[in-house]
């Protein structure tokens, strides 16, 4: 039994058409065909119910790509740690990551982290702030970056509590923030966690005109394209602002708002420590400032 024919096996499965399974698996059709044949005659059995051209994964089939799914999954596992261990690398660490924070502090601290611990594997894992906790709590990853906390027994860290800044298109750099949130739209992230609070503040600007866009890195070129206004936590905006690519004010009616940081796990190893310190020392230098 081949372990092409079980890759095949579970894109066909999944999809119950060999022409889609053909162009997932980059093959003939016909390759297709030879591949489940050759598995059923390995397992001497019928694996689909075939109608025509029409394929349907019978009931047998459904029981084996559970073990088929469990069986690819330790090969790529043993694959991959077998190649980290020949390019170096004696341990490994997945981190599931908010985009907010991938776009930002992130590669800071893994350059960091790697000249450091440069035999531990890093692996990202890109995940909404919700969706974060539990994953660490399953396990799919082993640390958690995230702008929410959790309601599951995990160690929390606060990493930083970072003031939010109005961002604007620096060709209105020489009009008042005031000004800019009675005329400009206001591209906003409904999901970011202080979103709420900011919501209150504009109260006080009964005009004002919002549009909802849910991507940092998308709000951030509408505004340079001089397509509205935001409010972003200081690390977000850190690089744009020094180029002079975004113009940026703090509001003093947005004072009391920050945007946190939080770094989560199950378990506490010295590689773990490790990553957490690195995670301290970059916020600490990308706030401070």
């Amino acid at each position: 039994m081949e372990t092409e024919w079980l890759r095949t096996f579970i894109v066909a499965a999944k999809t119950e058409n060999f022409r889609e399974t053909a162009e997932q698996r980059f093959m003939t059709q016909s390759t297709v065909s030879k591949h489940i044949q050759h598995l059923e005659k390995d397992l001497q059995t019928t694996l689909f119910d075939r109608q025509g051209k029409h394929v349907k994964l019978n009931h047998i089939g459904a029981h084996f790509l559970q073990h088929a799914e469990k069986m690819m999954a330790t090969i790529d596992e043993g694959l991959q740690t077998t190649v980290s261990l020949l390019n170096g690398f004696t341990s490994q660490l997945t981190i599931g990551v908010a985009p907010q924070i991938a776009n930002s502090t992130l590669p800071l601290i893994i350059h960091t982290f790697q000249q450091q611990k440069p035999s531990i594997q890093i692996m990202i894992e890109l995940l909404k702030s919700n969706e974060i906790g539990e994953a660490v709590y399953t396990g799919k990853v082993d640390i958690g970056l995230s702008k929410l906390t959790t309601t599951r027994d995990l160690h929390t860290a606060l990493l930083a509590q970072e003031p939010l800044q109005l961002i604007a298109p620096i060709s209105k750099k020489a009009i008042d923030a005031r000004t800019l949130l009675q005329q400009e739209i206001i591209l906003t992230h409904e999901y970011a966690p202080y979103w709420q609070d900011i919501q209150q503040v504009l109260q006080q600007f009964p005009s004002y005109k919002s549009m909802n866009i849910n991507q940092t890195e998308v709000i951030k070129n509408f505004v340079k394209q001089g397509l509205g206004i935001a409010f972003l936590p200081k690390s977000v905006i850190e690089a744009e602002s020094h180029q002079q690519l975004l113009q940026s004010y703090s509001l003093k009616e947005c004072s009391h708002i920050v945007s946190s940081t939080y770094f989560l796990t199950k378990y506490v190893s010295a590689d773990i420590e490790a990553f957490l310190a690195v995670c301290h020392l970059i916020y600490k230098d990308a706030v401070g400032r």
